[in-house]
């Protein structure tokens, strides 16, 4: 971040009205503008860069309802000292104590720095184990919240400043309004620098010394003589007349007529209200446009005091011209950067809103279907018929909640860009064939005929990911199969479009007879929460996260989604995936299971040990196991089971049903050391995990902890089955 000759002008701000309208949310950007002017115009008013700093952290401290502003800057050593300190009423003062910081006690807050980050904590406990020097340091200062901010020269890191327990709401706020003033405190800061280093030289060497160093601030010196009945004199020094654009040689009064007639138009009588301020206050500057010769135009900063020692009639100035062309277009460039951060976060906070009105009506609906069918089966004990058809209704607005839960957790999943790490065969006819056949009672209930066409696969065995291939096609076709007219049709096709180096280029083609697609919405298919009939909510189509999910699902298997589709004609989904070959399985291709795919699986006769904390859980797979005809043991904690499992016989329990997240001892453990066991069953009995972590990593852990299967909740029974009957006898 370059902070050279940094500034940040304020203009003539006005006073701040006493009464203005409160919002809950975000300052404006006006707001925040006229704040941080107001405190720039009271500080440049100051006589030195110091009393400049100190009245702009008061100006900050009181704006942000902090107790303390400050400013650290890096000595020669490497550590950190307090050089600048504004305290509220009642507040301990804390400068003496913080210098000559060690460096290690703000590190984590320089790595931070180093990357173009800030610091915001709301709660300092949140940094004890993280960061405990500084954790210490600030609790001994009564520290509770803090907002800090890098002071940058160029791309050096020179210090950082701050405020001190502004309230939390404020801290984002605080955070724009600080990065905002870091300008002005850089150029103070180098300004007081400059009359430092200024005051150490010698008279002899001064003057050189001073221009060079003007020179590489980009500021020239002037002496202004407006003398009576003389036409007005500008003697400029090296810097100044290198800034103009003049020979050594120009005469004072052409050399001032040069400059005059170079303001931009617009801008001079603000320039002559400037010299008026100079002569009848002692001090004034100005910022203006102006036209170099060579350059175009630039921004210049113009001060001057007036010289008492003028003995002539008229009056004399004495002041200096600054080039802070760069430092107006960084200004310009951060002012756009706040309003399209602003614009974001109000994007940002109107798709919130906008998701939790979509989410409060999707979630409410199928809820009020439930308790509504609920009451509808307590008055109707006689009319099997009403409960029969009660109870399918509550099954489809519970597995409506499920899928809106299920979709909500991915996407977010998939916006916290953890990658799909999962690489495993699979049968890419057999993921389409279920696609079909999971959704062919959709497809039924709205009278739509399904086809499918795999005979251009010229690779049927492949690697990669299955789960996310199914979830990609299902969302596609399962859109087909909504938003289709009755007696419609749906049409998928796969085929192979290249093969190259192991890798298979796979088309899928997804086309329906549907309602389609309008042109204006098609910009905004992919974005999540976003539905072309926002208002047609009434039945269970979701919130508009389906092709949202396929989009990222698409993006992380590095392929494309393209839709193509006219109102009234339907719609086409075209995917292209790269997915890699399984070579392997012509060599060796996998014995066929003797146990059908869509078998039930039997659990009748088996001993099962079910491990579960939830009571009403434990009481629902307790009932369908005993009802299946297994024998069922209970074990309510991690410890529970092993204990369980010790004290058996071995070749007791045919199987374990393990819930992952449990007091005393999770299932994780527990099933480490039911595994570590030495007995002759430990190795091989079948553990699988029942619970409602379903990510990946959750599926991993388990894997890892030796669990043979991982079921999600809620559990579908005709998948626990198929698993334990799998299971049985290995």
């Amino acid at each position: 971040m370059d902070y050279t000759g940094e500034c940040l002008f304020a203009g003539e701000g006005g006073p701040i009205p006493e009464t203005r309208r409160r919002s809950s949310g975000m300052r404006s950007v006006q707001n925040l503008e006229t704040i941080i002017n107001e405190g720039l115009r009271v500080a440049l008013l100051e006589e030195t860069p110091d009393q400049s700093l100190v009245v702009l952290l008061e100006h900050l401290g009181k704006a942000l309802s902090g107790e303390r502003t400050y400013i650290f800057e890096q000595n020669e050593s490497g550590c950190d000292d307090n050089t600048y300190e504004w305290v509220a009423d009642g507040v301990e003062p804390e400068q003496g104590n913080l210098q000559n910081v060690p460096p290690e006690v703000c590190a984590g807050w320089y790595r931070n720095f180093s990357v173009g980050g800030h610091i915001v904590i709301e709660r300092v406990e949140d940094i004890r184990e993280s960061e405990p020097l500084q954790y210490e340091n600030l609790k001994r200062q009564g520290i509770h919240s803090l907002v800090v901010v890098p002071l940058y020269d160029g791309k050096r890191i020179i210090g950082f400043y701050g405020v001190d327990n502004p309230p939390v709401k404020l801290l984002e706020y605080a955070s724009n309004m600080l990065q905002t003033a870091a300008y002005f405190i850089v150029s103070s800061l180098k300004r007081r620098n400059l009359f430092r280093e200024l005051k150490k030289r010698s008279y002899l060497e001064g003057r050189q010394s001073l221009e060079d160093i003007l020179e590489g601030a980009r500021t020239g010196t002037w002496t202004i003589e407006l003398e009576e009945g003389c036409p007005p004199r500008m003697y400029a020094d090296r810097t100044m007349r290198i800034l103009l654009g003049v020979a050594d040689g120009i005469g004072p009064e052409e050399c001032y007529r040069h400059w005059f007639a170079r303001i931009e138009p617009d801008y001079v009588e603000m320039v002559r209200e400037a010299v008026e301020e100079i002569l009848s206050s002692g001090r004034g500057e100005v910022i203006y446009p102006w036209n170099h010769p060579v350059l175009g135009k630039i921004y210049v900063r113009c001060g001057g005091v007036p010289d008492r020692t003028f003995e002539k009639p008229g009056a004399c100035l004495n002041g200096y011209h600054q080039d802070i062309t760069e430092t107006m277009v960084t200004r310009k460039k951060q002012e756009q950067s706040i309003m399209e951060l602003l614009e974001r976060v109000r994007q940002a906070n109107s798709a919130k809103s906008e998701f939790l009105s979509h989410m409060s009506h999707d979630l409410r609906t199928p809820i009020n279907g439930i308790l509504g069918m609920l009451a509808i089966l307590e008055k109707s004990e006689g009319d099997l018929e009403r409960q029969r058809d009660c109870r399918r209704k509550i099954r489809v607005s519970v597995e409506h909640l499920l899928s809106l839960v299920n979709d909500v957790l991915q996407v977010s999943r998939l916006e916290s860009g953890r990658p799909a790490a999962v690489e495993e065969p699979f049968d890419l006819r057999a993921v389409l064939e279920d696609c079909v056949t999971i959704l062919s009672p959709l497809a039924e209930e709205r009278a739509v005929r399904v086809e499918l066409d795999t005979s251009g696969l010229g690779h049927g065995r492949v690697i990669g990911n299955p789960l996310h291939v199914k979830q990609i096609l299902m969302s596609v076709i399962d859109n087909a199969l909504k938003y289709n007219r009755p007696h419609g049709s749906v049409f998928v096709r796969a085929e192979e479009t290249a093969f190259q180096e192991g890798t298979a280029r796979c088309r899928f083609v997804v086309e329906d007879t549907g309602i389609g697609i309008g042109e204006e919405f098609k910009e905004h298919i992919f974005e999540p929460f976003t539905q072309e009939h926002q208002d047609a909510r009434t039945d269970y189509n979701g919130v508009g996260l389906g092709m949202s999910i396929v989009k990222k699902l698409v993006d992380q298997l590095r392929g494309t989604v393209t839709v193509d589709s006219r109102l009234g004609r339907g719609s086409v989904v075209e995917i292209v995936l790269p997915i890699r070959v399984d070579e392997s399985w012509r060599e060796h291709p996998p014995a066929e299971s003797e146990e059908p795919r869509d078998g039930q699986g039997s659990v009748a006769g088996m001993r099962v040990l079910l491990v579960e904390d939830n009571q009403i859980n434990c009481e629902i797979v307790e009932y369908i196991l005993q009802d299946a005809g297994a024998e069922v043991v209970t074990a309510h904690d991690g410890r529970a089971a092993v204990d369980a499992f010790g004290a058996s016989a071995p070749g007791s329990f045919d199987c374990i049903l393990m819930d992952l997240m449990m007091p005393v001892m999770s299932g994780y453990e527990a099933a480490r050391v039911i595994r570590g066991l030495e007995r002759a069953d430990a190795g091989t009995v079948p553990i699988i995990a029942l619970s409602a972590n379903a990510f990946e990593e959750d599926v991993a852990l388990a894997k890892d902890a030796g669990m043979n299967e991982h079921l999600s909740k809620p559990v579908d029974i005709r998948k626990m089955f198929q698993a334990m009957g799998r299971l049985r006898g290995r």
